[in-house]
């Protein structure tokens, strides 16, 4: 749930904007009081969250927070399948991957450490340059989930 905080306001705009939702996530949770081993299971799986081949080598949470948002993007649909109309009738998509990407976007152009090379937000930059859209939001068009 906390794991895109890093595109808000609140984000300095200095590293990935996984980094910052990862550290924005893990101040929340401290100042509610959990442990600092959950804080810092939880600041690993959002961290991690757009990084392929890692999470599932790092425990249950990091790997299926990883999981878990490739299902936004109609990945694995079939395990949301049943629930998915009443899902979606609460929480709209409203072009989801294009709003996304576009605050993922808008947090790399803040500073050159925020979209370093390799990372998601380089990468989007790339594809948006190139022919003015990502595969992120090509990849939803065509999946199960529509815009």
């Amino acid at each position: 749930m906390l794991h895109d905080l890093g595109t808000g306001p609140d984000a300095p705009g200095l590293l990935r904007f996984e980094i910052e939702s990862a550290d924005l996530a893990a101040a929340l949770l401290t100042g509610l009081g959990a442990p600092a081993a959950d804080v810092d299971k939880v600041w690993e799986a959002i961290a991690l969250h757009t990084t392929p081949q890692i999470p599932e080598r790092l425990g249950l949470l990091t790997y299926l927070t990883y999981e878990g948002i490739w299902v936004d993007f109609g990945k694995n649909a079939d395990l949301v399948a049943e629930e998915q109309k009443q899902i979606h009738g609460a929480y709209p998509r409203l072009r989801m991957a294009h709003h996304l990407a576009e605050q993922v976007l808008a947090h790399g152009a803040r500073s050159e450490t925020a979209a370093p090379p390799y990372a998601l937000a380089f990468h989007l930059a790339q594809e948006r340059a190139a022919d003015g859209v990502t595969t992120m939001e090509r990849g939803v068009v065509g999946g199960p989930w529509g815009e």
